[in-house]
């Protein structure tokens, strides 16, 4: 949760979480440009979701915590069910997102030793 100018929390709509991750999965860090030759294009589009997959667990994890901060200073009973419910909400995206992080990793790995594979035959 961000602070937005009023000091309110910005909250992240359940909706948008899906879409909040989206926005990392393609993003690359303009200094990481391919090499021509260094990696197929499988290779680098799996390197780019683990990446992008693995910025949306930290933003969760980022959230996660500033609610709980939130939540531990909060004296109005209903901003605290609130907050509760945000922090479920966060953390069962967090867990959901986990599990497809290492089905992507392990994709990756899978190419990286094709990749090696290919430049020691060839």
């Amino acid at each position: 949760m961000n602070s937005s100018t009023n000091g309110m929390p910005e909250v992240v709509p359940m909706g948008d979480l899906e879409t909040a991750g989206r926005d990392f999965q393609h993003a690359e860090p303009e200094g990481d440009k391919p090499r021509p030759g260094f990696a197929s294009s499988d290779l680098r589009r799996f390197l780019a979701e683990v990446k992008g997959q693995a910025q949306f667990l930290l933003y969760l994890a980022d959230q996660l915590e500033e609610s709980l901060a939130q939540l531990s200073e909060e004296s109005d009973p209903c901003h605290g069910a609130f907050l509760r419910k945000v922090l479920t909400m966060y953390s069962a995206q967090l867990e959901t997102k986990h599990q497809g992080l290492g089905e992507k990793i392990a994709e990756t790995c899978q190419e990286v030793y094709v990749t090696v594979r290919e430049r020691e035959i060839g």
